[in-house]
């Protein structure tokens, strides 16, 4: 979605030694299996610094009979938080990444870097998602049926015109039928995880949260900090609800029209001027900073050109044996696939990028082993999520469809191109049952969601060049929703948070939290840059998207 926020949550070694502190505290929990569903917001200690609840929400809320299900939340407190602070929900992106995983690893110093330090941060799993109620497992325990799968669908790849697309056509629906079969045979609610009902869940909590406080429901207002797919999330509660929009700002947007109707193509407008972005900064760092500097930035592109112009002809031999992995052949596509993960954290990943064409100017490759398998390592909540958010409006749905579209990336990026509709791997939902996820589930709105005005105006934000979500998307966006602003940070990669931002860019959003909106179509300047601030630590990552 923007093409996946992210391999695995680069922070899930972080997370269970964090759950492993059984003994810190008499009271405190690590973990949800011991919070009982409420309605009301009960919040117990958890995680040392942290207060845990699960909110008890309807299945469905146009049919309340069908029961209800439980939404894992965590909230931590700033430093100069009061009783009565506002709460700011924070969803990281995905589809399918957890909210609360991301908030454990951000921590306090974070979260008050940018938001202040007098809020409450919380964050969740939606729905589907982890701990909260719904999730499930498309493949089961059946651990040999998800490998066979991922190997049938994954091997052959080379690029936009060989049988590698028929064979991704032909064996996405052995995808969705496990699913399909989980859904009528152990888990007939695993659909009903939707973005609109995402949303309704979100106005559950804040209404519950407006009561905990002896507020009605109806005063309640939303404050949200959206990256990634939660400015589909964003856009949708301000369209639904634009009388409960507090403060939302919503931080590398997507073009919620192509999220709902499954076919991405503005994504990948900055593909290429990333890589360019890529060259200029490595020549300016030096030899002594990036490894595969040269004279000129003609002499960087140049080389990368040369390397993939001999990978698309003759992949590599990989061993294994210096590394202890297993054996596999450096391909096009597995350089098409670094060269995309780079995009998203340029400050951490530039240099690991440039590390890796120097090392295969050597005719050393391993850096390449198993980059497009890791493409099925993300949970099935991430398709099954945004399968069902495209039910009935899937665009790319055929073999025509989907060769048109694999022919489009390649043309519009020669550095990214061939290998995105794998990433993306929107075709998988071609083998997923529209029937069996309810109109109710299905958002019915206008295309792309809008609003003639929101209680408070929403601000997005975009760094000037995202090869994930481009700043177009921002642009679009932001002109279907009246009043609302865009604040652009001169920077290279995927969401603005996630490249630290700058001074400029937080003293605005400071600024609008506390009631000051910014005039639209600020630029502030960079202030971290690639190979430059590699000292720099990112924001711990959700699912790339």
């Amino acid at each position: 979605m923007f093409v996946f926020s992210a391999l695995l949550l680069a922070f899930m070694g972080v997370v269970p030694s964090i759950l492993a502190s059984p003994g810190y505290g008499k009271d405190m929990i690590y973990g949800f299996d011991s919070i009982q569903l409420s309605p009301n917001l009960q919040w117990v200690p958890c995680y040392d610094d942290f207060t845990c609840t699960k909110l008890e929400v309807p299945i469905d809320y146009t049919n309340i009979s069908l029961g209800t299900t439980g939404i894992a939340f965590i909230k931590l407190a700033g430093s100069n938080a009061t009783d009565d602070a506002e709460s700011i929900l924070i969803n990281p992106g995905g589809p399918g990444g957890s909210g609360i995983d991301t908030l454990l690893t951000y921590g306090r110093a974070n979260a008050e870097m940018i938001f202040g330090a007098q809020y409450n941060y919380v964050s969740f799993d939606p729905r589907g998602v982890s701990r909260s109620g719904l999730s499930f497992s498309c493949f089961g325990n059946n651990t040999g049926a998800r490998i066979s799968f991922a190997r049938i669908h994954r091997s052959g790849i080379a690029n936009a015109s060989d049988s590698s697309i028929e064979r991704i056509y032909h064996s996405s629906p052995i995808y969705g039928s496990w699913c399909d079969s989980a859904i009528q045979s152990t888990n007939p609610y695993g659909y009903y995880v939707t973005t609109p009902a995402v949303v309704r869940d979100m106005l559950t909590y804040i209404e519950a949260e407006a009561e905990s406080l002896g507020k009605p429901k109806s005063s309640a207002k939303l404050w949200f900090y959206g990256l990634s797919y939660g400015t589909v999330i964003g856009t949708t509660f301000a369209s639904l609800f634009p009388d409960r929009v507090g403060r939302m700002i919503l931080d590398g947007v997507v073009d919620v029209e192509e999220y709902y109707t499954n076919n991405w193509k503005a994504q990948i407008a900055q593909g290429d001027k990333m890589v360019d972005s890529f060259a200029t900064l490595c020549h300016q760092a030096g030899p002594e900073n990036c490894s595969f500097w040269g004279p000129s930035t003609q002499n960087i592109t140049s080389r990368l050109d040369s390397i993939m112009s001999r990978l698309e002809h003759e992949p590599v031999p990989i061993s294994g044996l210096a590394t202890g992995k297993l054996p596999t052949l450096g391909t096009f596509a597995d350089l098409e696939g670094l060269i995309l993960s780079a995009g998203y954290e340029p400050l951490a990943s530039f240099p690991q990028l440039a590390d890796a064409l120097s090392e295969l100017e050597r005719g050393n490759a391993s850096a390449l082993g198993g980059v497009v398998d890791n493409f099925s390592t993300f949970p099935d909540a991430s398709s099954i999520i945004k399968c069902a958010d495209a039910s009935g409006r899937n665009k790319v749905a055929t073999i025509d469809d989907f060769r048109e579209y694999a022919e489009y990336t390649a043309a519009t990026s020669k550095y990214i191109g061939s290998v995105y509709p794998v990433a993306l791997d929107i075709i998988i939902c071609a083998g997923f049952r529209p029937s069996l996820v309810p109109d109710s589930m299905i958002w019915q709105g206008p295309l792309p969601p809008t609003s003639n005005g929101t209680s408070f105006p929403i601000l997005f934000t975009s760094n000037t060049l995202d090869p994930i979500t481009p700043i177009v998307s921002a642009r679009r966006m932001s002109e279907y929703f009246k009043g609302s602003v865009l604040l652009i940070q001169e920077a290279v990669g995927h969401t603005v948070a996630q490249q630290r931002g700058s001074a400029c860019y937080f003293n605005h959003v400071h600024a609008y939290l506390a009631g000051t909106v910014p005039p639209a179509n600020i630029t502030c300047p960079i202030e971290f840059v690639p190979f430059r601030d590699t000292g720099v630590p990112t924001m711990p990552n959700a699912l790339k998207w």
